[in-house]
């Protein structure tokens, strides 16, 4: 009768099996060309341009635009890890057998019978022919075991035993890149920050809205140059920075296209810079009772208007409005009204657009300062990558270059001296273990034995 197998024996057959793994590896392919085809981290209005509404509700539900940090990413890397896992134990206890069985000595019918063997005679006892062989055996090979039974021996010898591992070591390694990505999948972020000269951040944006993240310290842009082409275009841009803990400078550095700098496991990369406009102070004009009052805004920060229940933020900058020059976008939510906003021209003071409703906008003066844009990464698997990659390397190297080779020697007592029976077998590079081989015969067969016959 058939063995009916337990729910947990079928869960652990379905872990086990190859059909898993070759369905992991085309989901984890898939997820690849995936990744490559729908832009990782783009912003929710960028997707609904590229993709309309419905395949960005899509998107947003199986969370593709940041697939390397989904859930069922990292499902799929610990099913991966877990069917290694199960099929390496699965096949290890039969190694570890042979590698054990590889060490008994065997006796001189089962010698006779191996394909790669051979027979040499010695003018000597076998006491004496174990003496001599027992130190070239220890030479050429890692291990050696001798047996004596009524004047009779026995020995084995063996090296590369290390080879028969080699597909456990690339297993092994495959694991640590897993939990490597997995590591960095749950515990690593993307994302970015821009900071004004002389201003500090103590949280990144996170790349796809998904909100910031703290970095446990401050960074602040001490300094922020860049260098032009007689073009125009940007030659290099650096930004120094220091690193602050509890308001004091720890470590400063500069920072440099493809020169980035770490801190405390986050790397720091130069992305972009820009100009932000900071010390704003704008006149607001009643238009009917011409009462004039002068305001400073915080740019981007909305602040109530002294004396109405009206508030007013700076939205945006732009260096050049068509052939006006620098202007501000402004608006303004006034009581009982609907919000309203208009690009304030600074040259221009008397400009028609430099109002809402019947307040009239201008720039009395503001500060352009440079900011830095820098990416910020943090990855704690990535070490963990690197060490299974080199392990990897060395289980390569391993598996294909180094063999596992055995010699059994059996030696009787004849009346002219000693018969040596000599048998040997590897598990790859069969051709050049039999070169090995037939050089150890040799070596054997033109033992001078002379001295020992007289001890």
């Amino acid at each position: 009768m058939g063995h009916n197998k337990t729910f947990s024996e079928r869960i652990h057959d379905f872990l086990a099996s190859v059909r898993l793994t070759l369905f992991i590896f085309g989901a984890l392919a898939a997820t690849s060309i995936l990744g490559t085809l729908i832009p990782q981290g783009a912003t929710t209005e960028q997707r609904l341009s590229q993709y309309g509404p419905k395949l960005n509700a899509l998107i947003e539900l199986l969370d593709l635009a940041d697939m390397y940090h989904s859930w069922w990413f990292q499902v799929l890397l610990i099913l991966l890890s877990i069917n290694l896992i199960i099929c390496s134990l699965r096949r290890l206890p039969k190694t570890l057998k042979s590698l054990e069985a590889a060490r008994r000595l065997i006796g001189p019918t089962r010698v006779q019978k191996m394909q790669t063997n051979t027979d040499i005679r010695l003018a000597c006892t076998p006491a004496e022919t174990q003496r001599v062989i027992a130190p070239l055996l220890s030479k050429r090979f890692s291990y050696s075991s001798w047996r004596e039974e009524n004047g009779a021996w026995q020995a084995v010898a063996e090296k590369g035993r290390i080879g028969r591992l080699g597909a456990y070591f690339i297993h092994l390694s495959v694991l640590l890149i897993l939990v490597g990505a997995l590591l960095g999948s749950i515990f690593g972020f993307k994302g970015f920050v821009n900071i004004n000269e002389k201003e500090a951040k103590s949280t990144v944006q996170l790349r796809g809205e998904k909100g910031t993240v703290p970095l446990g310290f401050e960074i602040r842009c001490d300094k922020f140059t860049v260098d032009f082409y007689d073009t125009g275009a940007p030659k290099e841009f650096r930004s120094d920075v220091s690193i602050l803990e509890q308001g004091k400078i720890v470590q400063q550095a500069a920072i440099r296209v493809n020169d980035p700098f770490s801190y405390k496991g986050m790397t720091f990369y130069q992305s972009t810079y820009g100009s932000q406009p900071t010390g704003i102070v704008l006149n607001l004009t009643d238009l009917k009772t011409s009462e004039s009052k002068r305001l400073q805004v915080p740019f981007r920060q909305a602040v109530n208007i002294p004396g109405t229940k009206n508030r007013l933020v700076v939205m945006d900058f732009a260096q050049n409005i068509g052939t006006f020059g620098p202007a501000f976008f402004v608006a303004m939510a006034q009581e009982n009204k609907e919000p309203a906003g208009t690009w304030v021209v600074v040259k221009e003071p008397d400009f028609h657009g430099n109002k809402i409703g019947n307040t009239g906008i201008g720039v009395i003066e503001y500060v352009n300062r440079f900011y830095t844009g820098l990416q910020v990464t943090k990855d704690p698997g990535v070490w963990v990558i690197y060490i299974g990659f080199i392990l990897m390397l060395l289980s390569m190297i391993i598996a294909m270059y180094i063999s596992h080779r055995r010699i059994w020697l059996v030696f009787s007592s004849e009346s002219k001296g000693t018969r040596v029976l000599m048998a040997g077998n590897a598990n790859k590079h069969i051709l050049a273990f039999e070169r090995e081989f037939n050089q150890l015969t040799q070596e054997i067969s033109d033992l001078d034995l002379s001295e020992n016959e007289h001890d």
